[in-house]
């Protein structure tokens, strides 16, 4: 029986600085299909590749206990500040150390499908019809669909075709899209987000975003129907229907329209919001991820208006305007406390 050679120490750390390596490619928000191809044949190139992967994955898992103020959607874990930076060895693979390794190169290739956090985009997204990587924004015409839609970061939509004759589907996998409809469409328009079905009339405009498993259907002009099972809900102009989550589906009067719609003109427009919800719309739009450690300064509440190109550095506008202190960890990670 051959016998598992034995890395050495050069070798692993080799190992560990190439895994980093792939956590910044991934969390750069410029990720692509080809990417997450060249990962899972990285992490398949052997035992100790995955198991590199797999520790150094760990660092938003150890990351996860200091940010109580959203730890409520990420596991704890009891683990000394100092390992978050430190990336644990392999031992010399042994059979129950290669039946781990095997597990582990199987959680690697989940890391492709579901990532940590969302500190990346999942396969579903990168393989989506039309998607946008973090902070990039793009218009998109839908010839067949009478319709254009101009989609936010990170958002990710399949066109689905109908049968001859029939309009085509816009399935919304996540993010935020605006959708104008022209005006001279026959047939109403359809879309699919968050497990239920949205349907427009010809010259709406309405703002669909769902993050957070919620969903937010903000209507500019004409009338947009939720349809979920027998219920239907109707939104016209200046409404909204929310649902989605714990949320029953409800509609009501849009807070403003302005803020809502702001994201096309490239500003976040916040009004009187917890630093927590502000630092969670900004994480959308840069790459790392900004992490409120301290819930006393989650709650103290933000009024801002800023430009999307002030978002590379917004952690240093943060410290300076709350007195936050910020520590750097590898990968873009940010801790605010």
């Amino acid at each position: 029986m051959m016998a598992v050679p034995t890395p050495t120490d050069h070798d692993r750390a080799a190992l560990d600085t190439q895994a980093h390596d792939w956590l910044v490619r991934l969390t750069s928000g410029r990720a692509t299909t080809g990417d997450a191809q060249d990962f899972r044949r990285w992490c398949a190139r052997s035992p100790q590749h995955a198991q590199a992967m797999a520790e150094a994955t760990r660092l938003w898992d150890l990351t996860r206990p200091a940010a109580k103020a959203v730890a409520q959607r990420m596991p704890a874990m009891d683990v000394p500040p100092r390992a978050a930076i430190a990336v644990s060895r392999p031992p010399a693979f042994g059979r129950r150390q290669f039946l781990g390794a095997a597990l582990a190169a199987g959680a690697a290739g989940f890391l492709v499908v579901r990532p940590p956090a969302g500190l990346w985009p999942g396969l579903s997204d990168m393989t989506a019809d039309y998607r946008t990587g973090t902070g990039e924004q793009r218009r998109v015409v839908l010839t067949d669909a009478a319709a254009v839609v101009e989609m936010n970061t990170q958002t990710s939509l399949n066109l689905a075709r109908g049968a001859e004759g029939e309009p085509p589907v816009l399935d919304m996998l996540g993010g935020e899209a605006q959708v104008l409809l022209d005006a001279a469409r026959r047939t109403p328009f359809t879309m699919t987000v968050g497990g239920a079905r949205l349907v427009a009339a010809a010259a709406s405009r309405f703002n669909v975003r769902a993050t957070g498993g919620e969903v937010c259907v903000t209507c500019f002009a004409g009338s947009v129907e939720l349809r979920d099972g027998e219920r239907v809900l109707v939104a016209g102009e200046a409404q909204q229907i929310r649902y989605g989550g714990r949320r029953e589906a409800e509609v009501a009067r849009a807070p403003d329209l302005a803020t809502v719609g702001a994201w096309r003109e490239r500003v976040l427009v916040f009004d009187d919001t917890p630093l927590a919800a502000v630092v969670d719309e900004i994480n959308r739009y840069r790459p790392g991820r900004l992490i409120v450690t301290r819930a006393e300064l989650g709650q103290r509440k933000v009024q801002a208006r800023l430009r999307l190109d002030e978002l590379p550095h917004v952690e240093t506008l943060i410290a300076v305007s709350y007195g936050a202190k910020l520590t750097s960890l590898p990968a873009g990670i940010v801790l605010l406390g």
